[in-house]
């Protein structure tokens, strides 16, 4: 799949999931992880908000969009970054 079909599909997953916690749009860029091997890199963008406020539905994000991208025969692994303007940390 490409970056773009990637995004397409992520994007309403990361909306239902992580909407309610500030979550406006995402980037997807493949590229290689640690070991070399190859991966989807996806970068959730969001409007101020508190970061610990949505720590499960993160995870149930990450979930859902291993299993969409599973689903469609993509074998790289999606690492999921959030990107939250005035945190300390991006979690």
């Amino acid at each position: 799949m490409t970056d773009e079909e990637i995004r397409r599909l992520v994007e309403p997953i990361l909306r239902r999931h992580l909407g309610p916690f500030g979550f406006e749009t995402a980037e997807v860029v493949s590229g290689r992880d640690h070991d070399g091997d190859p991966a989807i890199f996806v970068r959730a963008h969001y409007r101020p908000s508190d970061p610990r406020t949505a720590g499960k539905a993160r995870i149930h994000a990450s979930i859902a969009i291993a299993d969409a991208l599973s689903e469609r025969g993509e074998d790289r692994y999606p690492y999921l970054r959030h990107l939250i303007p005035d945190a300390e940390v991006s979690p």
